[in-house]
């Protein structure tokens, strides 16, 4: 935890006031069109006035409902005061600039380039952007959100609730979506923490790095997490009534878990709703459960039936600290019944909308491999030289760099991808443009995979995803989403290549798909072979730095699972290891020899 969470008296004592819905915009004739102006405005926040960065001088943004193959149209003016220091050098991997924004439309299969989903713009205080978002027809449909994203200033822009709901609306046949699920009305909670100065009573400005502001970058004191800019309340429902409830983590850190209860004088008993959707996208089919925990970033839909008699119904929330302990309790809300009963009363959904209308993922797409490896440094350099905290927080031990670009792939490819948490805390894994699916978690595959955009990485576990890169290309990124951790430097850059590059045939031709190669005095090469595909024929050649071959072998990967390359009597120079099963799979990987 960055700060200590303010204090709220009596929060057990529940107002009854109606736990507010952000203002809702629709799509007209297929476009849906909104501006957001980023200025300051005063928020009621944990019992005080906070002078805050607001969009459009509200606690949220609207939630914006659109459906597929529709666009989204965003003017963004920025009308924060000028960045204070914006006449100081760049500090790199440190917050600051945080009056710098831009637009990342989180969950969306839109392009990253132009006025798409380009986090790489950085709008400054007096600038205006047109953004313009078209969604292909066959996007998936469920809960996403935005919020702004400019490196450096993501972290301190969060804190101050900078954050929206979109809907991508179900579709309306009745073969696609089960009525029973098209009948509900939706209610969407966005969770949100601040850090707010008590005498100031203003949200402050990230200080300059010092040994002593390294690890505590955005000053004041935390409050407790609010939905929908409220701290507690009533939620109304009808009698037989069944809700949608979209709920979007969107604090800096911070893991949110709710459990629905009954209280019945001195009997207290967990309420089972269902579960369907995870990061906006649906499960495979319903899952009943009384709790459910989502972290930074990421979004669950719980389907929530009224309460059936006259006991007390409640909605107790949860805070977890990013190590996912609990650091506070509370009641968010009572459920009330309220109305006229829904005659006949609704029913749950026998199926559920497809999630991905591609389907999951086979072995048999799969055109590459690769591996991410998530790691903190030594925190302890830091007192010495505080500029070490941005080197310390790292993916494939380097940290950010605007101008490196760390992945390169081609739009169309379809990868398996190893993520291991080499380090003792925990790291939500999110990535831009394409959401993924988790197959495997230390070496157990699952049997029922879960399609992700977030994915909370466990201490010192290893994953395997899968994801299809579609059409867009450009550049974009994936991150720990601790924002903290992200403006560190926890953070790849990602460059997708049209489809017509030669990356996959002439990499000697294009060394900038390979800016982090495996680099050293070595005398072996270990090649670990893609074990998906089993005992399929694949061939193993080491090219040398104008495409002539040095050595070729036939294996598979149930023969071979890691295939050693002896290279001790190869000279220093650039060289090339491809594995190809000779129909779709290809892997590239550079290997710089230093004698």
């Amino acid at each position: 935890m960055l700060g200590m969470l303010v204090a709220v008296s009596a929060v057990a004592q529940i107002p009854m006031q109606e736990i507010p819905q952000p203002k809702t915009l629709r799509s007209v004739d297929g476009v849906l069109t909104d501006t957001l102006r980023l200025q300051m405005a005063r928020l009621p926040i944990a019992g005080r006035m906070i002078e805050a960065r607001t969009y459009n001088g509200a606690s949220n943004g609207s939630t914006w409902r659109v459906r597929r193959g529709e666009t989204l149209r965003v003017h963004l003016d920025n009308q924060l005061p000028r960045n204070p220091d914006a006449d100081l050098p760049k500090q790199g991997n440190f917050p600051e600039r945080a009056n710098t924004t831009n637009l990342h439309v989180h969950g969306l299969n839109v392009t990253p380039k132009g006025n798409g989903d380009n986090v790489l713009l950085a709008i400054e205080p007096g600038e205006s952007f047109d953004f313009s978002f078209a969604l292909p027809e066959d996007h998936s449909v469920g809960t996403n959100w935005y919020h702004p994203h400019h490196h450096t200033s993501t972290f301190p822009q969060i804190v101050n609730g900078l954050a929206g709901t979109i809907v991508i609306e179900d579709p309306t046949d009745p073969s696609k979506t089960d009525p029973a699920l098209s009948a509900m009305d939706d209610r969407v909670f966005v969770f949100t923490s601040y850090f707010i100065d008590t005498v100031t009573n203003t949200i402050p400005y990230p200080p300059r790095l010092t040994a002593s502001t390294a690890f505590a970058p955005q000053p004041g004191i935390e409050t407790p997490v609010h939905v929908n800019g409220v701290l507690s309340g009533k939620l109304s429902m009808r009698p037989g009534e069944i809700q949608r409830w979209r709920l979007v983590n969107a604090t800096y850190e911070l893991g949110i878990r709710l459990v629905w209860k009954r209280i019945a004088a001195s009997d207290t008993t967990p309420v089972v709703h269902m579960f369907i959707a995870n990061d906006g996208l649906y499960l495979s089919k319903a899952d009943p459960t009384s709790a459910v925990t989502f972290t930074s970033g990421a979004r669950a839909d719980v389907l929530v039936s009224a309460p059936i008699d006259d006991a007390t119904y409640i909605v107790e929330l949860q805070t977890l600290d990013r190590t996912m302990t609990v650091i506070e309790t509370r009641i968010m809300a009572t459920i009330t019944r309220d109305g006229s009963p829904v005659e006949p009363a609704m029913s749950m959904p026998a199926t559920l909308p497809k999630a991905i209308q591609a389907g999951s993922i086979r072995d048999e797409e799969i055109t590459g491999t690769r591996e991410l490896v998530f790691r903190i440094g030594d925190v302890s350099k830091v007192q010495s030289d505080s500029s070490a905290i941005m080197r310390t927080f790292t993916i494939d031990d380097s940290p950010f760099n605007h101008d490196v670009v760390n992945i390169t792939v081609q739009a169309g490819d379809v990868e398996e991808w190893t993520i291991r948490n080499d380090s003792r805390g925990y790291h939500p894994f999110h990535i831009h443009v394409n959401e993924f699916l988790v197959v495997e978690e230390n070496g157990v595959r699952i049997e029922d995979p879960i399609w992700h955009d977030v994915l909370l990485l466990e201490p010192l576990k290893t994953y395997k995803i899968r994801h299809r890169f579609g059409d867009y290309d450009g550049k974009t990124v994936l991150h720990c989403h601790f924002l903290p951790h992200e403006d560190w430097g926890m953070m790849q850059l990602i460059d997708i290549l049209p489809k017509t590059s030669s990356v996959d045939t002439e990499p000697w031709n294009e060394p900038i798909a390979f800016p982090n190669p495996v680099a050293g005095r070595l005398q072996s090469l270990s090649v670990p072979l893609p074990t998906f595909l089993g005992d399929h024929p694949l061939t193993v050649t080491l090219f040398n730095a104008v495409g002539h071959v040095v050595q070729s072998t036939a294996t598979t990967a149930a023969a071979t699972p890691i295939m050693r390359l002896d290279v001790s009597k190869h000279p220093a120079g650039t060289y090339y290891v491809r594995i190809d099963d000779g129909r779709r799979f290809v892997m590239n990987e550079m290997v710089v020899l230093v004698r």
